[in-house]
């Protein structure tokens, strides 16, 4: 993967390019960021940079046989863990054992998240994770000579989802790196990673994706309307995997502002048996799009704040829901956006665990006329 196919994140690329370029090529990176804003794309784009035969100051060349190797994810001097599942309880798992299952997937969606990965698993209710079965092969390849000459690369998908053991395994390795041997870490929660393990790494943070940039993503990807990419980009809130999503459920996402506009009114006004219909209405929707409703929700009580306030630089709504939001946000000052944005959170925490969605719809019906009310005298 070449820098000029990752999103943004141009300062980044700049770093990443500039170490290579000067010759003061850390062995230990850790990639961190927020979700969707491509820290494994970047990992692999800067891995083949370092690989690359014919590299330029700004990218690799992307055409010599390196290049297409690490492309395809079969570079012998490219080293890939992550996540991985028991079978049976007896099984011993490791990487390798899933690597097509990994670049099937890396190659049709660079941006894809650990519950991607984990749909790719089929990993139903079982637990995936960096075992301490991985041990023996990262023993192993970290002996081994660089079969190019260059660099042997390491990168570590998902850290906080190493067995402590492993965990150790490569502290050890990072205290005293093979030469010519370079980690690259990637993690969405630093905080459960090892803080010996931060303190010997050198932090690459990525930034969340600006509208424009995840647009142009999706107009290269799936050659839609420039409005309608805008649309999507605004709702994906930086990330580019969430707006990927977003095209997969559109139809449902077109359908938000009214049903927002319905949820707010009957809550607002406590029609009983009015928030029991669409209550009974979400019952019909799968839980993946009740969340992404839930989530338009925390998107468009945050851009009303942002208008209550006049923070115009702030605000990422369509001509329709500017329209509605003309009053709405009348309501919403920083106290209510703060209020109705922690009882949405918890509302799709409460979805992802399969507690009953009449429930917990019902039940956030009336914290959002409590707040509503309470906000409005």
């Amino acid at each position: 993967m070449k820098f000029s196919e990752v999103l943004g994140q141009h300062q980044v690329k700049k770093q990443l390019t500039g170490m290579a370029t000067s010759g003061r090529i850390s062995h230990n990176l850790l990639f961190t960021g927020p979700k969707g804003s491509g820290k494994l794309p970047l990992a692999m784009a800067y891995a083949q940079y370092l690989l690359c035969e014919n590299p330029t100051e700004t990218d690799s060349c992307g055409e010599c046989s390196s290049c297409k190797r690490i492309s395809n994810l079969e570079h012998p001097d490219l080293h890939l863990v992550y996540p991985v599942i028991k079978k049976k309880s007896t099984d011993k798992p490791k990487s390798d054992d899933f690597i097509e299952l990994f670049r099937e997937l890396f190659k049709a969606q660079p941006y894809f998240s650990y519950i991607d990965w984990v749909v790719k698993l089929n990993a139903e209710n079982k637990q995936a994770g960096i075992f301490v079965s991985e041990n023996e092969a990262l023993i192993h390849k970290l002996s081994l000579k660089s079969y190019g000459g260059k660099y042997k690369i390491f990168i570590f998908w998902m850290m906080e989802k190493v067995n402590m053991e492993t965990a150790n395994k490569l502290l050890k390795a990072l205290e005293e790196p093979p030469e010519n041997t370079i980690f690259l870490l990637i993690s969405d929660r630093t905080e459960l990673i090892l803080p010996t393990i931060i303190s010997r790494s050198q932090l690459i943070r990525t930034q969340i994706l600006q509208s424009d940039e995840i647009a142009e993503g999706l107009r290269a990807q799936f050659q839609m309307p420039e409005n309608e990419a805008q649309k999507l980009a605004v709702f994906a809130d930086g990330s580019f995997n969430k707006a990927i999503s977003l095209v997969a459920n559109s139809d449902e996402l077109g359908k938000n502002l009214d049903r927002f506009i319905e949820y707010f009114r009957m809550s607002y006004s406590f029609n009983i048996e009015k928030i029991n219909k669409i209550v009974n209405d979400f019952k019909t929707m799968s839980r993946d799009n009740i969340v992404e409703f839930l989530q338009y929700c925390l998107f468009l009580v945050r851009n009303n704040m942002a208008l209550n306030m006049q923070l115009e630089d702030m605000v990422h709504l369509t001509e329709e829901e500017r329209k509605f939001s003309q009053n709405f946000s009348k309501m919403i000052n920083p106290n209510t956006a703060n209020l109705l944005s922690r009882e949405f959170e918890e509302a799709i925490f409460h979805i992802t665990r399969n507690v009953n969605t009449k429930i917990v719809m019902f039940d956030l019906a009336i914290k959002i006329h409590e707040n509503l009310k309470n906000g409005s005298n």
